[in-house]
Order: structure tokens, then C-alpha cells, then sequence
């Protein structure tokens, strides 16, 4: 169909609308299409924004995404410097079509929206071959051919309009929009592959905004990362993202969008420090631990909860005691359920020669947190315990912090915890239950280790009671496995042994033997260990020996006190002469030091002024510098224009000349203004001796060409005369004959 031009808009307007009642709408949109793209209409108009809304609302009936695609970009061109909010206006209206449209089929389909499969890919033949092999029912494929559709017709419209308003600080409100509404799309359609190509699809958009931050002459209209604003919209749509991710349970992109957002934060407070509100540094905590605990890794899982807790505290006018209490009590359940040996590489990791990538790996993560070295269970509930954790959690988690931490009970400690365990109601705390039955039984198994050499399975089962015979067996297989204490099952014997044996480590026992790699209550636990024990067993002795020698212990404190009364009466004048001494002393030392702090101060003062006077001198002078600088490169700016405008006036005069008409036609009118005037004047000398020495060299042929002419008609004129001269002499005697005959008869 050839294009449809008109003189106005209005006119491909009223015509649209004329084709519309008919039923033609695909010649309509092709009318307005044309009308779109046509260049004669640069100037825009508020019909122009009618034109816009009538041609969307088409293209979402007959589902052409490309037409609509292709106007967009040419209204956004139309509109950037006129009316941006038009362009935003038919934005929004098209997105509302599209998400009405999906709605609708939407309530039509009975099949699950999860069943469709990537959006980008359209029916391919071997997903037609499996419907009809499967059998499915003609109703499901219809709805199948009503839903599919208009959710890729709706992913596309989210992502053209994208890539439209992408880097553009006028439309960055609309642009973070749609970006969050179509995260609300992938997780009301559980779309998720398209989730993870718009989390790239925003990232490729970011790493382009950082490309071309100082980059010239790419778009006046770009992004700025100086901007707060800007920074606080990135921040928020990345916290949707990653909302998003969880809601979805795409752990994986959400710990991808969790480094984006880490990122943003960074960005922002390299920028600013106020940009980042603490309130989402709470909420970034809180995710980042959700995603943690998702992903097995419950140190740093406790390390998130730990530094949401402190920014909490920092927040005392919204950190009231029950928030306070629950916050805390998450906290050291977090910490306490952090199994032995999480912040060391595995066994597998240090026979592989990869410990780096472990180490690496735990930095990556630290950064996440924010935090300057990578943690560990002891760094946690030591930091916990400094900042007031265990004293602001409830009562559970202080009386699971006392067994673990502080408790050496090991025929008793699993029962303990498991009594406190079962107080447990709520259901964000129910979650870290079997992990402390994990941390207690390992507990148990390195302090009946300490007392033990041998026990049987029976009496073990019952020290640890809430795991079944197979179970138990793991557990205490794997704390050989991972050096945390050195047992080995004797089946025959039905009993567990604890020490060194060749048989426990396969091998690797000959190089723990000191220690190394394990820890424990005693040997296993380290000295340290042994050495609280006997504190403790000193304490409780010598509180007993106390109570069974008071009277005696009584009188001798009588004694005691009385001799430091008889001294301190004795030796009460020189003591109060010595204080006073001592007094008079610190009074004329801090005289001394007072005044020689105010001569410091007063000679650094002097010393700072003397430097700011230099600096403003120097600055001074630079200015001046600057000034003359600047004056000089205005004044021969002005002289160049000056030049450049005589210039301009001595070629104008020329062109209106007859002479110069020669070189305007060979060089054209506006290679000829861009010469120079002195240029113009000599290639005309060139030009008129050109033409003279060719005049003269003409006219010397001319002269030439006449010279040979004359002499040939010499030669000519020769032979005439030759010609004449023999005539007359043959006739001249006849002529005199006759003469003379006339003669005589005239005188006879």
C-alpha cells in the first residue's frame, strides 16, 4: 500500500477515524503510521498526541508491536524538546491498553499461566506435536492460543518501553515505574525467565549510564549519578528487584540483585552519605539474610541479622524495647545455630588446592555486608555480646546462649536444650530449631569427649536425645569428618571412642596430633578449655572451704582490721600532707600544661592563618592570572571576528561582482564563501594572466596563420602578373600594327 500523506494531521486524524468506522483499523493504523514518520510535520501539536493514542489503542487490538515500537521512537524524537509529558501520557496509556488486554484473556484462560514456556520463543513445531500426542482438550489449546499471546505482547510492550525512556533524567520517574510494574508482572505470571532477562535488561541499562556519564556530546538529556534523586529511584526499584526475587524464590537472582543493590548503595554513598536512609539499609539486611538462610549459609546469614540489629540501635527514637527484644532474640538464635567449622574451608576445598576461591568467596560476601573482614561464630557473639544482644533478647534464647556458651553439663546439656527448644512458638524462630539441635549435639559429643575415652551407643543416644540411630551415626561421623572432635564407632562394641586412631581420619590423624585443626573441650578443645574447667571446680571448692571455716575466717578479718586502723592513725598527718603535696603538684602540672596547649594552639592558629594567606595569595594570583588569560583569548576572539566579518563583507562585494561569477560557478556559492578574501583576489590574477597569455598566444597564431596567407597570395598574384606581362607582349605588337594602321588611314 503506497503512503498516505496529508497537509495536516488533523486530516490523517479524521480520516483514521472514518477508516475505523468502516472496519478497515489495519489501514487506519497504516494512515496514522505514515502520518507518524512523515517529516513534514516537525512541529508538534496536541493533535499529534491524539494521533499517538489512537494509533496505540490500534496497535494493541491487532497486537502490531513493532508499529508501535517504531512510532514511539519517532514521538519521543518529536517530543524532547517540546512536551515530554505527552510522550509520557501515551506511554502509560499504552501500557494500561496492553495490561487490560492481558487481564481480560487472563479471565478467559483456564490454564496455568506457569504451564506457557519463554515468551521470547513462539509455538515451535514440537510443541504443537506435543499437544496433539498428549491428548489435550481443544479447550485448553484455545486457551492456550488467548493467554500466551497478550502476555508477550504485554513482556514486549514493558520492554520496548524500556529501551525508549532508557537513560533519560526527564522520564526517569516513568522509566523506574514500568521497571516496577513489570517486576509485578514476571511475579503475577510467575514468569521467571522473563524476571531474569529484565534484571540484565537493567543492569546492561546502568553499565550503560555509567559509560556515558562524562562522555561529550552523547545526550544532553542523560542520567547523572551526581543526581540524589536519581540514585535514591535506582536504589528503590533495585530493592523491588530483589523483593521480587525472593517472592518468587529465585534465589540465585536474588543474590544477584542483592549485589546490585549493594552496589547502588555504594554508588550513593560515595556520592552523598544522606542518599542511603537507613531504613533501607534495614530492609537490604533483612533480604540479604532471608537470601542467606535460603542458601544454606547460616554464618553470614547471623552476620546480616547482626548488622540490621546494630542499625536498628542506631535508630532509638523508632527502636522501641519489644522490636528491640525481637530483633535481638533473632539475632543470637541466628548466631547460636551456626554449626561448627562454617567459617573454615571445607576438607574438599583443601585437597583441591582451591582455598583461595574459598577465601575469595567469603570476601565477596563480606562486601556484601559491608564488612572489613570476613566473619566468624566466635567474632559474632563476641560483637553480639558487646553491643548488649544476649541481655536485650526474651528469655529463650538467654537460656539457649547460657547452655552453649557458658555451660559445661555434657550428660545433660542436649536435654536442657531440647526443653527450651520446645517453648518455641513462633514460627521466624521455629526455623533455626534444627540447627541448635545440630550445634547441641556437637556440643554434647566434644564435652562428653573431655570426660570420656569410651561410652556406649545406649548411654550416647540417651545424652542426645532427639535423633534416631542412623541419624546420630551422621552426626557424629561427620564432627570426626570435619575435625571437630576425634571419635570412631565400634560397631563390635557398640560404643564410641574418642581419641587418635589410624582408622579415624584415614590417615590424616598423624598431622592433628598437636591440635591442629580441631577443637574441643580439652586436648580436643584446647588448653583453654581444660583451664575453665579447673577455674570452675576451684571457685565451687574454696566457696565450701569458705563456709566450713567462717568463725576462724571472722576473727582473723577482726584482727586484719583493727592493725589498718592502728596505721592509718599513726601515719594520718604525713598521708594528708603527702595528698596535699600531691594535689598542689597536679594544680601547677596542669597550669603548665594548660598554658603550654594555649601557646600551641595560638602558634598552630598563627601557622594556619600564615597558610591561608599564602593559599588566597596564590589563589589571587591565579585568578589574575586566569583573568588576563581570559581577556586575551576574548580580544582575539573578537579580532577573529572582526576578520572574519570583513572577510565576509570583501566576498559578498565579490560575489556581487561579474569578474568573480567564474570561480562561484566552478567552486559553487558555498565553497566560495569559505575562502579567503586574499585567496579570491589571487586566483583571479591566476585567472585574467591565464587568459591574457592565452589571448597573446592566439593572436601570435593568428598573425602566423595571416603570414602565410599573404605569401601565398604573393605567389599567386606573381603567376598573374607572369600571365598578364606574356599577353601584352604577344599583343602588343598586333595593338601597335593596328595603331599604326589606323594612324595612317586618320591622316590619308
Amino acid at each position: 500500500m503506497a503512503p498516505n500523506y496529508f497537509q495536516k494531521p488533523e486530516a490523517a486524524l479524521k480520516r483514521a477515524e472514518e477508516l475505523i468506522q468502516v472496519g478497515k483499523e489495519s489501514d487506519a493504523l497504516d494512515t496514522l503510521h505514515d502520518t507518524i514518520k512523515a517529516r513534514r510535520h516537525k512541529q508538534w501539536t496536541q493533535t499529534h498526541e491524539a494521533i499517538m493514542i489512537k494509533h496505540m489503542e490500534l496497535c494493541v487490538d491487532l497486537k502490531k508491536q513493532h508499529l508501535a515500537k517504531d512510532a514511539l521512537f519517532q514521538y519521543k524524537a518529536l517530543t524532547q524538546q517540546i512536551n515530554v509529558k505527552s510522550l509520557e501520557t501515551v506511554v502509560e496509556h499504552f501500557l494500561k491498553l496492553a495490561e487490560s488486554k492481558t487481564e481480560e484473556a487472563q479471565k478467559q484462560s483456564i490454564e496455568k499461566v506457569e504451564e506457557i514456556g519463554d515468551l521470547d520463543q513462539g509455538d515451535v513445531p514440537e510443541r504443537l506435536l506435543l499437544a496433539v500426542v498428549s491428548g489435550a482438550a481443544a479447550q485448553d489449546r484455545m486457551d492456550r492460543t488467548v493467554l500466551a499471546p497478550w502476555l508477550r505482547f504485554l513482556w514486549d510492550s514493558y520492554r520496548n518501553c524500556l529501551e525508549l525512556l532508557r537513560n533519560n533524567a526527564q522520564v526517569e520517574h516513568l522509566y523506574h515505574q514500568i521497571s516496577r510494574h513489570s517486576f509485578s508482572f514476571c511475579l503475577r505470571y510467575q514468569r521467571r525467565t522473563e524476571f531474569r532477562k529484565l534484571c540484565d535488561l537493567l543492569r546492561m541499562h546502568l553499565n550503560q549510564i555509567q559509560k556515558h556519564q562524562y562522555a561529550p556530546n552523547v545526550n544532553s538529556f542523560r542520567v547523572k549519578l551526581t543526581s540524589p534523586e536519581s540514585l535514591a529511584l535506582m536504589q528503590d526499584t533495585r530493592l523491588v528487584q530483589l523483593d521480587t526475587a525472593i517472592q518468587m524464590e529465585l534465589w540465585q537472582e536474588a543474590y544477584k540483585s542483592a549485589e546490585d543493590v549493594h552496589g547502588m548503595m555504594q554508588l550513593s554513598k560515595d556520592k552523598d552519605k544522606r542518599t542511603v536512609k537507613p531504613s533501607s539499609y534495614v530492609n537490604y539486611y533483612d533480604k540479604l539474610a532471608l537470601v542467606f538462610w535460603k542458601a544454606g549459609n547460616s554464618l553470614f546469614h547471623a552476620a546480616a541479622l547482626l548488622q540490621k540489629f546494630i542499625i536498628y540501635k542506631d535508630m532509638k527514637k523508632s527502636f522501641t524495647q519489644e522490636e528491640a527484644q525481637e530483633q535481638a532474640t533473632r539475632v543470637l538464635l541466628a548466631t547460636l545455630s551456626i554449626p561448627e567449622g562454617s567459617d573454615s574451608p571445607s576438607d574438599l576445598s583443601r585437597n583441591l588446592d582451591i582455598e583461595e576461591q574459598h577465601v575469595a568467596n567469603m570476601r565477596l560476601l563480606s562486601n556484601l555486608l559491608r564488612l572489613p573482614i570476613a566473619p566468624t561464630k566466635n567474632g559474632i557473639l563476641k560483637e553480639a555480646a558487646r553491643i548488649g544482644v544476649p541481655e536485650a533478647s526474651g528469655q529463650i534464647a538467654k537460656d539457649l546462649y547460657k547452655l552453649l556458651e557458658s555451660n559445661f553439663s555434657p550428660l545433660k546439656v542436649a536435654k536442657d536444650v531440647q526443653a527450651v527448644l520446645d517453648t518455641i512458638t513462633r514460627p521466624d524462630h521455629q526455623q533455626y530449631v534444627e540447627s541448635l539441635q545440630a550445634v547441641a549435639a556437637v556440643k554434647a559429643l566434644k564435652q562428653v569427649s573431655v570426660i570420656y575415652e569410651a561410652i556406649s551407643w545406649e548411654r550416647i543416644r540417651k545424652i542426645i536425645p532427639f535423633y534416631s540411630d542412623l541419624a546420630l551415626e551422621r552426626v557424629v561421623v561427620e564432627a570426626s569428618k570435619h575435625r571437630i572432635v576425634k571419635a570412631q564407632i565400634d560397631h563390635r562394641a557398640d560404643c564410641v571412642r574418642f581419641g587418635s586412631s589410624d582408622a579415624t581420619l584415614a590417615g590424616g590423624v598423624d598431622e592433628c596430633d598437636n591440635n591442629e585443626g580441631f577443637t574441643g573441650d580439652d586436648t580436643q578443645l584446647g588448653v583453654e578449655g581444660v583451664r575453665n574447667h579447673l577455674e570452675a571446680m576451684y571457685t565451687r571448692l574454696r566457696v565450701l572451704v569458705e563456709g566450713l571455716d567462717a568463725e576462724k575466717r571472722r576473727k582473723e578479718m577482726v584482727r586484719k582490721i583493727e592493725n589498718h586502723v592502728t596505721s592509718y592513725e599513726k601515719n594520718r598527718p604525713t598521708e594528708i600532707d603527702r595528698i596535699h603535696r600531691r594535689k598542689k603538684m597536679l594544680e601547677n602540672y596542669k597550669e603548665n600544661w594548660e598554658r603550654v596547649k594555649a601557646e600551641k594552639t595560638l602558634q598552630a592558629a598563627t601557622e594556619q592563618a600564615k597558610r591561608e594567606e599564602a593559599a588566597r595569595a596564590e589563589e589571587m594570583k591565579r585568578l589574575e592570572e586566569q583573568n588576563k588569560e581570559s581577556e586575551r583569548k576574548r580580544k582575539q576572539a573578537e579580532a577573529e571576528e572582526i576578520q572574519k566579518k570583513i572577510k565576509q563583507d570583501q566576498l559578498y562585494k565579490m560575489q556581487q561582482n561579474a569578474i568573480y561569477q567564474a570561480i562561484i560557478k566552478e567552486k559553487g556559492l558555498d565553497q566560495f564563501r569559505d575562502m579567503d578574501p586574499e585567496q579570491v583576489l589571487r586566483e583571479q590574477r591566476e585567472r585574467l594572466d591565464k587568459e591574457r597569455a592565452e589571448t597573446q598566444r592566439r593572436l601570435q597564431q593568428q598573425e602566423k596563420n595571416f603570414d602565410h596567407h599573404v605569401r601565398a597570395l604573393h605567389l599567386e598574384e606573381m603567376n598573374e602578373r607572369r600571365a598578364v606581362m606574356h599577353m601584352r607582349m604577344n599583343e602588343a605588337p598586333k595593338l601597335h600594327d593596328q595603331y599604326e594602321e589606323q594612324r595612317i588611314t586618320k591622316e590619308m
